[in-house]
């Protein structure tokens, strides 16, 4: 995982950047073998790259079959007709599809696993877009391979909307150059396990603005007490940020995180290890007045010892 995730890093930051629609989808899936069904969310960032063609780069959470909870990222590219100030388009996209699957080893709930791996999502969209060039409807077909006993076909409708090109001193009034924010966060924080194990969680978190664009961070967070066990940790992140209003910007961070966590969260007598992994961020900040932010987001850590976890955080600062 750590060899590849520097390559997941620089083209999500890189699809991300140029991100031009944002879209929300849901409605459900189905496991090809099995047949259960379950719920489908995905949400994406698209870009067009000329009058037939376009990246995107997409997030998409699979539901949870019993033995089966798995979301994952993937970058895309699409072929679609040409896109009309007001009807329908359509399109099909493919790419390669790394996901996070929580599953089980010997087949009880209790054993779960954090299995990374990649696989392969392809995709076919209908859009019709309402004329006010940046708003459409949208139904998808997806189809995801990773494990053969775990294919999916997923069919969800939802709503994507152009992200404004907004003047520069509109973005500096969000993220200038040069600044300092100091910000106090609190919220919940999530096992990836069947059981979904949740905790109060917290942080105190340090940011500074390197341009309109782009700031870096630090977090001493605490994700909370599971069992016996409390993990808490140091992380640090680069983000890319995207105006989405005049006030408010939508974040993607990528990073690592430096934690004290205990394997065994049934024995008090085990000493807490030092550990080390990738955090992947998403977040969307608000702008207060002219010192204050609000910021939400929701960051995976993504363990090499089954222990991955997703950690939402609201919060407000300053700055100073």
């Amino acid at each position: 995982m750590r060899r590849i995730f520097p390559a997941i890093s620089l083209f999500l930051v890189s699809c991300f950047a140029a991100a031009q629609d944002a879209s929300l989808l849901a409605g459900g899936m189905q496991v090809d073998r099995s047949g259960e069904q379950s719920f489908a969310v995905n949400l994406g960032y698209t870009q067009r790259l000329g009058k037939y063609t376009a990246a995107s780069l997409e997030y998409t959470n699979e539901g949870h079959p019993r033995l089966h909870h798995r979301d994952g990222l993937t970058p895309q590219l699409w072929l679609h007709t040409a896109v009309p100030e007001r009807g329908f388009s359509f399109a099909v996209g493919a790419g390669p599809y790394y996901y996070f699957d929580t599953t089980t080893g010997s087949g009880a709930l209790a054993d779960y696993r954090n299995e990374h791996g990649w696989g392969i999502q392809a995709n076919f969209s209908a859009k019709y877009h309402l004329g006010d060039q940046r708003t459409y409807a949208e139904a998808r077909l997806s189809r995801i391979h990773g494990r053969r006993e775990h294919d999916s076909t997923l069919l969800m409708v939802g709503l994507g909307y152009e992200l404004r090109n907004l003047p520069h001193e509109v973005k500096a009034e969000n993220a200038d150059g040069g600044e300092d924010l100091i910000m106090v966060l609190a919220g919940r924080s999530i096992v990836n396990s069947f059981k979904s194990e949740k905790a109060t969680g917290g942080g105190i978190e340090y940011r500074h603005t390197l341009t309109p664009n782009m700031e870096w961070s630090v977090i001493a967070m605490s994700e909370g007490r599971v069992g016996v066990a409390e993990r808490k940790g140091v992380s640090s992140q680069l983000w890319l940020l995207r105006p989405f209003t005049e006030r408010t910007v939508l974040e993607l961070g990528m990073g690592g995180y430096v934690m004290r966590d205990q394997l065994n969260r049934d024995s008090v007598r085990e000493e807490p290890k030092t550990h080390f992994a990738p955090i992947a961020s998403i977040g969307m900040r608000w702008r207060l007045s002219p010192t204050w932010r609000a910021q939400l987001s929701w960051s995976r850590v993504i363990t090499d010892y089954h222990r991955d976890s997703d950690v939402f955080l609201l919060g407000v600062g300053s700055l100073y």
